[in-house]
C-alpha cells in the first residue's frame, strides 16, 4: 500500500471503508462542477468506482494511481488526486494527473500541498518521465494549484471543450523529469538536510537598527555558507506548507556584495513584505523570483 505524508496531510490508497466519504465526493455536484463526466449518481455507481480504484493498487502492472487524502490530525476525508499512466516509453511513463476535494476543504492549500506531494512521488519515485495536468481556463483555482505545483503552461486552447452548454477555453500544464531536478529541486535538497534557525522573529528589532522591526521571522540554514560568510538566509512565513516558492536576489551597495535569501512558507502578502524591506533605500535593491515562473 502507498502511503505518501505532507506536513497536515496522509496521501494513500483508497480502502473499502472511504466508501461514504468517497460517493460524498465523488456525486457533489459542487465539488464535481468541472468533472461531470467522472460524477457519480447512486452509491451503487460510487461504490464500483471504489472497487476499481482498490483493484488498480493491487495490479502489478498499475496504470491508475488515484490516491484518497486525509488530514493527519483529525482524519477527516478531504478528497483524491493522483495520476494515469497514458503511455510508457523507454526514458519513463507519460502520465495525466488530476484532483478532486469536498468544497467544505476547498480554500485551506490542501490541494496545493497534496499535488506537491504528487509531483515529488511521480519523479522521484515511480518513474514519471513526463506529467501532464490541465483545467478549463476559468477556473482559476485549479490553474493556480498547478502553478504552485511547479508545472509549466504549455497550451491554452480556444474554444476547446463542452461544458455546461457552451465551448470554454482549456489550459494544459506539464513537467518534464529534468525540469523537475532542476535549481528549485537542489533548493529543496538544501533545505531538508538542513536545519532552519530563526534568530530574529517576527516583531523583533535589527540588533544593529532598532528602528527596524523584522515583518516575519529571519533566519539562517545552519551548515551553510553565503557570501558575507554567515548561513544562508532565510524568509520563513505563515503559510502551514512551508514550502521554498521564492527567493530574493540582493545587491547591497554598502557592502558591495549579492547574495540570495530563501523564502519558505510565505504567503502572497508576506511576499510583498519582504520585496519592500529590499527595496526601501538606494542602498540596497534586490528582485523576487518565483518557482512557478523560472523552472
Amino acid at each position: 500500500m502507498i502511503k505518501l505524508h505532507t506536513k497536515r496531510l496522509i496521501i494513500r490508497d483508497p480502502i473499502e471503508s472511504d466508501l461514504q466519504d468517497w460517493h460524498r465526493l465523488f456525486s457533489n455536484p459542487q465539488g464535481m462542477y468541472y468533472l461531470d463526466d467522472i460524477m457519480t449518481h447512486s452509491l451503487e455507481e460510487s461504490r464500483q468506482n471504489l472497487e476499481t480504484a482498490i483493484a488498480e493498487s493491487q495490479n502489478s502492472n498499475r496504470m491508475k494511481y488515484f490516491f484518497s487524502i486525509e488530514h493527519k490530525e483529525t482524519g477527516e476525508f478531504i478528497g483524491s488526486i493522483g495520476y494515469t499512466v497514458t503511455e510508457v516509453t523507454p526514458p519513463g511513463m507519460h502520465v495525466g494527473a488530476g484532483y478532486f476535494l469536498l468544497p467544505e476543504h476547498h480554500g485551506h492549500g490542501y490541494a496545493t500541498e497534496a499535488m506537491k506531494e504528487i509531483v515529488r512521488f511521480a519523479f522521484e519515485d515511480n518513474g514519471v518521465y513526463r506529467l501532464n495536468s490541465g483545467c478549463l481556463a476559468e477556473n482559476r483555482a485549479s490553474e493556480r494549484v498547478l502553478q504552485k505545483s511547479g508545472l509549466i503552461k504549455e497550451a491554452e486552447r480556444k474554444q476547446y471543450t463542452w461544458h455546461d452548454g457552451r465551448m470554454k477555453d482549456r489550459v494544459e500544464y506539464r513537467l518534464l523529469k529534468d525540469e523537475y531536478f532542476n535549481y528549485w529541486y537542489a533548493l529543496d535538497t538544501l533545505v531538508a538536510k538542513t536545519t532552519l534557525q530563526i534568530d530574529r522573529p517576527k516583531g523583533s528589532a535589527h540588533p544593529r537598527y532598532p528602528e527596524f522591526i523584522y515583518p516575519i521571522n529571519y533566519g539562517c540554514l545552519e551548515g551553510t555558507t553565503a557570501m558575507d560568510g554567515g548561513g544562508i538566509d532565510v524568509w520563513q512565513g505563515s503559510d502551514p506548507a512551508q514550502k521554498l516558492d521564492a527567493i530574493m536576489c540582493i545587491v547591497d551597495l554598502t557592502k558591495n556584495d549579492s547574495e540570495i535569501k530563501l523564502l519558505i512558507g510565505c504567503t502572497e502578502e508576506e511576499k510583498q513584505l519582504v520585496y519592500q524591506v529590499h527595496n526601501e533605500t538606494a542602498v540596497m535593491k534586490g528582485i523576487l523570483i518565483r518557482r512557478e515562473n523560472f523552472q
